[in-house]
């Protein structure tokens, strides 16, 4: 089904914007996150894969690494209407296949755990998080 629409992948944040991030974000379900703090967050992170439809963002996915033995993935979103069609999972290969590490963790909700699962993810016992509600 992918090859029916004409994705871009980018690998880098160039000519990417703080808007088309909060669009794509709230479209998504991920809303929360405003302004340029959005767009440092991915300039910030060691490897991003990004997916256009033409000039229009339709996913994000982003890690951070120490490049030996772990890596967090970061907001994987594709807006809803290209949901389905392979582009979230091409995104995520992306960054799994250029993470040589032992250990890759994300955060995901319940139902989209399946999702990651058919990529290799489980559970993992024993994470902790503590979270500034005021630093979103």
């Amino acid at each position: 089904m992918e090859d029916q629409v004409d994705i871009a992948y980018q690998f880098d944040c160039d000519n990417v914007t703080t808007p088309e991030l909060e669009e794509l974000f709230k479209a998504a379900g991920l809303g929360g996150r405003t302004g340029d703090k959005i767009l440092r967050a991915f300039k910030n992170s060691h490897l991003v894969c990004l997916a256009y439809a033409g000039e229009c963002l339709v996913g994000t996915s982003r890690a951070i690494t120490d490049w030996e033995y772990h890596a967090l993935i970061y907001d994987v979103a594709v807006h809803p209407e290209f949901q389905g069609l392979g582009f979230g999972r091409a995104m995520l290969d992306s960054l799994l296949s250029r993470l040589k590490v032992w250990r890759v963790m994300l955060v995901a909700d319940g139902d989209v755990q399946p999702f990651y699962e058919r990529s290799g993810f489980q559970p993992y016992p024993d994470v902790m998080a503590r979270l500034d509600w005021d630093n979103l």
